[in-house]
């Protein structure tokens, strides 16, 4: 990489980290209500965006032990957020997907987050919210070619 693109990706890294400063004190406040552990909350939001999976998908996502991660889909099968189902294609795999309580849990989460961006956006003229819509156009290009980090049930 030329050292004029690393002084830039070096820039807008800076950039990044000062956007993540000023915002972690404007977090909305359904998220400071919930009263789930991290790991559970990464689970709900995994079987959100992917659907149902099995404990091993969600474990080899996360980097725990089997054990670790039945303590987690234990703990939120509990608290009536997840329901555990036999995989019809499969009767030996179980899997975990969101109840209707859950669902609604983070999809309140989801729409809290974009009501938070839109309240942003709502502060910027129009040549700004160009600029943004080309940048997460790009941002969203290049993460559909990134699979490093992909993973499905």
């Amino acid at each position: 990489m030329p050292s004029g693109d690393r002084e830039q990706k070096e820039r807008i890294l800076g950039l990044a980290e000062d956007m993540f400063r000023a915002s972690h004190n404007q977090v909305p406040r359904d998220w400071h209500r919930v009263d789930l552990t991290m790991p559970q909350l990464k689970v709900l939001f995994s079987l959100f965006v992917d659907g149902p999976l099995p404990c091993t998908s969600l474990a080899d996502a996360m980097g725990v032990s089997l054990p670790t991660m039945n303590g987690v889909l234990n703990r939120l099968t509990q608290r009536s957020l997840i329901v555990r189902q036999v995989d019809q294609t499969d009767r030996r795999r179980v899997l975990n997907a969101l109840s209707r309580r859950g669902h609604r849990l983070i999809e309140r989460l989801w729409i809290s987050h974009l009501d938070w961006l839109s309240e942003i956006l709502d502060r910027m003229d129009g040549s700004d919210l160009e600029i943004v819509e080309q940048a997460l156009t790009i941002i969203a290009g290049a993460l559909g070619r990134q699979e490093e980090y992909a993973w499905t049930g």
